[in-house]
């Protein structure tokens, strides 16, 4: 009848207890986490005197269900009110990992992945009364400080012929994740739709989900991209078989070939200028510029070099007609020099009054 009578004392004891112990954690909802921040907690003691016990601690995958870690506090004194503690108060701490262990060279931090830790506060830890009376569960994600970031081709690019290669950066730091490696997403972009639409709606183009570096060559045997649609293109960073981030969503597209007319008039009148000229394209050598003849002569006697070959030859000489006023000038030079694609040409002049004017241009060769 005694035993009984304390059984019940203890229960209700026990039960009190439980209603006025809280535990609260301070982990933030996804980001970076490190082993020690576990510990970063508000106990909350709402009975009128102080209570001995100690914390244990178990961290599971979300995912999995696997069991990671579980831990133990040193017995402690939990006072009356509201009492934040962290890894310097409840030390020593006894770990015992299950198959896993933070990242050592990255001051503990836990690899990327969805967790849930759980709580409970002890009374009597060592006495065989010990009783849990309070426990709290906090689920928290782990990511990357950044995702993966796309480097080439370009977002926007326009192609004239299909790129070879893709790149990008890896997510940082990386050195957080042991198992990085990547899946590459290709997909067509219809009319209507925004690249991030096609990515999550329409059928992949292209896909290659392992991965290891921070680039792919795209086969020349696998189907080529077709002239004049846009495709969008992503990486998502994976470690092992987690989640672990995602670029944004970038599109291209591969252009149909130009007739050397249609480029011929998109390229504009570039400004004849004294003391640093403008840089233009003189597609298959043809040179426009424009020229404002105040002097009024009837002819322009100009002088064109390579400057990439730093004067490796002598300039070439030419005579252009003028009239007063502004000129708008259109000169086939490929006749007078054997230009090279990538080499930077200077045209300059030097008019009446000794003023120098001049003008740089490169040479872009396209099929007639």
């Amino acid at each position: 009848m005694r035993k009984t009578i304390l059984g019940i004392l203890l229960v209700a004891m026990c039960s009190t207890i439980t209603a006025q112990v809280q535990i609260q954690t301070t982990l933030p909802v996804a980001g970076l986490v490190q082993r020690n921040q576990l510990w970063d907690l508000v106990l909350q003691n709402n009975t009128s005197s102080s209570i001995t016990g100690r914390l244990e601690m178990v961290l599971t995958d979300r995912q999995t269900a696997q069991e990671l870690l579980t831990a133990t506090t040193a017995e402690f004194t939990l006072q009356r009110g509201a009492q934040p503690v962290n890894v310097n108060k409840l030390n020593p701490i006894q770990y015992n990992y299950v198959g896993y262990e933070p990242d050592q060279r990255m001051n503990d931090l836990f690899k990327a992945g969805a967790y849930t830790v759980c709580y409970t506060f002890v009374v009597n830890p060592l006495s065989q009364k010990a009783v849990p009376v309070a426990e709290e569960c906090s689920a928290f994600d782990v990511e990357p400080l950044s995702p993966p970031a796309l480097t080439f081709p370009a977002d926007s690019s326009v192609w004239d012929v299909q790129p070879a290669q893709f790149t990008w950066m890896p997510p940082t730091p990386a050195s957080m994740l042991s198992g990085l490696h990547y899946e590459l997403r290709i997909t067509e972009v219809q009319p209507t739709q925004k690249a991030a639409e096609a990515m999550q709606e329409n059928t992949p183009f292209y896909t290659e989900d392992i991965i290891t570096g921070n680039f792919m060559t795209y086969p020349a045997a696998l189907p080529a991209f077709e002239k004049d649609k846009w495709y969008a293109w992503q990486v998502v960073a994976k470690d092992e078989k987690n989640y672990a981030g995602q670029s944004e969503t970038w599109v291209f597209k591969v252009a149909s070939p130009q007739k050397m007319p249609d480029i011929l008039n998109g390229i504009p009148y570039v400004q004849l200028k004294m003391n640093g000229g403008d840089k233009t394209i003189a597609p298959n050598g043809i040179l426009r510029f424009y020229y404002f003849n105040q002097t009024g002569e009837q002819k322009m006697e100009a002088s064109l070099i390579d400057i990439t070959e730093k004067n490796t030859n002598d300039p070439v000489k030419l005579s252009i007609d003028l009239v007063r006023g502004q000129n708008y000038i259109q000169k086939d030079l490929s006749r007078m020099i054997s230009f090279q694609e990538g080499h930077v040409y200077m045209l300059t002049t030097v008019n009446g009054a000794g003023e120098k004017w001049y003008i740089m241009f490169e040479v872009k060769k396209y099929k007639n």
